[in-house]
């Protein structure tokens, strides 16, 4: 899978580059079920043209192959039983492997060929039917960003692909496919899953808050890593306040701005990758951080030799979307006047 990786930290980047990102549109449902209807027509067109050239070069590979192996065994015989010529028998003998391993290199072309333009032509239309987003097989967030969460486990090479990009109501959406390993890929990732970073125009928020559903988390980092925080406990009541544990820098402040209906939508935005989870960090005075542990590899595309299955994972991906885009909507309500979401852009964040 072709994706950004980074082995290094970067330098801290103050403005989420949104690359040419659109505004995003909300779809009317029956013209988004007719637009992806269509783009699915069009991905099996375009999966079946290559089914047909990976038949065929394997049925030519497989003819060949034997052909090439009756011809090298004959040679063989030839040469070296009944002319006692070993050298030229023996490079025969290679001659007949070799072409058949051009071949099956030759008759692997195809799926790898379909999988390039899955990712280039076909998931960009994906994107913009899913609301103006733009789609960059092998962009991520900054590795740099990560390392300012406080919430990402130690890593040292870190791979991101599959970027959806836009702009919501003025504020800057990025959420793309992410994997964590720590010293080699042939370990199992220290982290699998969604990440997603909001950028509001300006500065809105102060300190540093986190907000989990990770109770491994919790257990791991509150007296460490987060231990210049302190735990905020909701003023409400509600199923949800025991489902996530709030820390800040700035308790008052966060309490303040936490309420039933932000935890509602966080909770909802979970449920959608199986009760991941969630973690979200709002710091450095405009970002919004969520990360989403999900072990599934969301926008792949099925094999070449099976039916595009591409409208089940557009349809997930667009309830995710409209989950972020609520959630956007509640920090709008929170930001005329409050003070809670009083500007403290340098306020430091979790070491």
């Amino acid at each position: 899978m072709a994706g950004m990786t980074s082995d290094k930290p970067q330098s801290f980047t103050v403005t989420l580059n949104s690359g040419g990102a659109r505004d995003i549109q909300k779809r009317d449902d029956l013209q988004f079920q007719a637009k992806i209807d269509s783009l699915i027509r069009e991905g099996e067109d375009m999966r079946l043209k290559y089914m047909r050239r990976a038949y065929g070069r394997t049925k030519f590979k497989t003819i060949v192959g034997i052909l090439s192996a009756l011809v090298g065994g004959a040679a063989f015989g030839w040469l070296f039983l009944m002319q006692g010529r070993l050298a030229p028998a023996l490079l025969s003998i290679l001659a007949s492997f070799a072409l058949p391993i051009f071949l099956g290199w030759w008759a692997s072309l195809p799926p790898k060929a379909y999988l390039r333009d899955y990712k280039r032509l076909f998931m960009p239309r994906i994107a913009e039917a899913l609301g103006g987003l733009t789609f960059h097989p092998a962009r991520g967030i900054s590795s740099a960003i990560l390392g300012k969460t406080g919430i990402m486990p130690p890593h040292d090479i870190y791979k991101a692909e599959d970027c959806f990009m836009g702009v919501h109501k003025g504020v800057k959406v990025m959420l793309s496919e992410a994997r964590l390993w720590k010293k080699s890929r042939r370990a199992p990732p220290v982290f699998q899953g969604l990440l997603i970073l909001l950028e509001i125009p300006s500065a809105a928020i102060e300190g540093h808050t986190i907000i989990t559903a990770d109770e491994t988390m919790v257990h791991r980092w509150e007296k460490t890593r987060w231990k210049k925080l302190q735990r905020v406990q909701a003023t409400f009541d509600s199923p949800l306040v025991t489902r996530f544990q709030i820390f800040s820098d700035h308790p008052e402040s966060a309490s303040l701005l936490i309420g039933d209906r932000l935890l509602k939508e966080l909770g909802e935005a979970a449920d959608v990758f199986g009760k991941s989870p969630l973690t979200a960090v709002l710091f450095r005075g405009k970002y919004i951080f969520l990360s989403i542990p999900y072990a599934e590899d969301m926008f792949e595309p099925s094999s070449i030799f099976h039916p595009v299955a591409t409208k089940q994972h557009t349809l997930r991906c667009r309830h995710e979307i409209e989950r972020i885009m609520e959630i956007i909507d509640i920090f709008e309500l929170y930001n005329p006047g409050r003070a809670a979401m009083a500007s403290s852009p340098t306020s430091r964040p979790a070491e």
